[in-house]
């Protein structure tokens, strides 16, 4: 009984840890609120999931706002460049799916797809990793096109996880209705643990 009581039971620690993911995961919302701070928060919760996965973090609260200070300026940039080039993406789609049912727009409609699925996998490391190292935004892009071609298939993984609201919203009221609690409470910080597993065995491989 004591044993099962034990503060380093495994259970406990999982509740821990899923307790600091949660927290993560309400201040990444609340500093992605101005939309044009998204981007710092999304690197500040990769940053500090980092921390923690090396055993270097303070607490959650701490760690997050100490990696969104100095994600402002580094990732403010790379984030607009990236949200203006995925709204304009998206347009286009938009506009293609409404065109005639011709060849001419199949392929451009397969053009657009490539250069979406493309964003996606870039997107996976550019604010997560890549804007960390002190790089310019042309040297981070390409360091993320890198490691997004190397290893093909963790960054596939990663791009599912990263779309899965996106899906959800495609797919209708239901499924929004299903997946809203779960991302205004622990979703997207999960997402986030998840892939920095991912990233980690990427950058083993380098």
């Amino acid at each position: 009984m004591k044993k099962s009581l034990d503060i380093d039971n495994p259970f406990f620690a999982f509740m821990g840890r899923l307790a600091d993911v949660a927290i993560v995961n309400i201040l990444f919302l609340v500093c992605s609120l101005p939309v044009v701070t998204m981007g710092a928060a999304t690197a500040a919760m990769y940053q500090t999931f980092r921390e923690m996965r090396e055993g270097r973090g303070a607490s959650a609260f701490r760690g997050f706002f100490g990696a969104f200070g100095t994600a402002m300026k580094k990732s403010f940039p790379a984030w607009m460049a990236q949200l203006l080039t995925g709204l304009l993406l998206a347009f286009d789609l938009g506009l293609v799916i409404k065109m005639e049912n011709v060849l001419f727009w199949h392929l451009i409609g397969m053009a657009l797809g490539c250069m979406f699925l493309l964003w996606l996998m870039i997107s996976c490391y550019l604010l997560p990793y890549a804007v960390y190292e002190g790089r310019t935004i042309k040297a981070a892009v390409a360091e993320s096109l890198y490691l997004a071609v190397k290893n093909f298939p963790l960054t596939i993984v990663m791009a599912l996880f990263n779309s899965i609201p996106f899906v959800c919203i495609l797919l209708g009221n239901y499924f929004i209705g299903i997946v809203t609690p779960v991302y205004m409470t622990a979703g997207f910080g999960i997402t986030a643990w998840l892939n920095t597993m991912l990233l980690e065995k990427c950058k083993g491989r380098q």
